[in-house]
């Protein structure tokens, strides 16, 4: 009996350290660090035209200002930074040639904010699907993790995951 019970409670350890390793690995796809700045939950809407928005929390944690510019994808031919206005009672988003965050400051991509506009995307976005994309930064280039939500999603979901 008492060999079964250190069977039994080495294989629920073995489950559990593997359960652990997952749930960092799932972190880890959430963040993206390039010396100091991060861009936390990138995400898009499920969309089956050619142009999505990601949208993401940006931090900078370096000891100088990251100015970011733009970016791109493979499932995409463009994307470029732009911000949401109201033209004549119309949603439109407008080119943003670069944005500067100081040190120590955040700054939120967002609906109806700033996002990254994709633009010739090749094929349709899929909610529960992912991809990857680039974000310019004055550092470099950071590399994205793109989760797809609904269509009609306002936020990053954090289903399976907590911060």
């Amino acid at each position: 009996m008492m060999r079964i019970l250190a069977f039994v409670f080495a294989l629920l350890t073995a489950f559990a350290a593997a359960a652990q390793e997952q749930h960092v690995h799932d972190h880890d796809d959430h963040v993206s660090e390039l010396a100091g700045f991060r861009a936390v939950h990138a995400w898009t809407r499920a969309t089956g035209s050619d142009s999505a928005l990601i949208f993401m929390e940006l931090e900078n944690g370096s000891a100088a200002p990251v100015v970011i510019s733009g970016g791109n994808s493979a499932v995409a031919s463009s994307a470029r930074l732009v911000g949401f206005a109201l033209k004549n009672g119309q949603e439109v988003w407008q080119d943003i040639p670069a944005v500067p965050i100081k040190p120590g400051h955040a700054l939120h991509l967002e609906p109806h904010g700033l996002a990254l506009l994709l633009n010739g995307v090749s094929t349709p976005l899929k909610e529960g699907d992912e991809f990857k994309a680039r974000l310019y930064t004055s550092l470099g280039d950071l590399d994205l993790h793109v989760e797809i939500a609904g269509a009609n999603a306002t936020h990053h979901s954090h289903a399976g995951h907590s911060h």
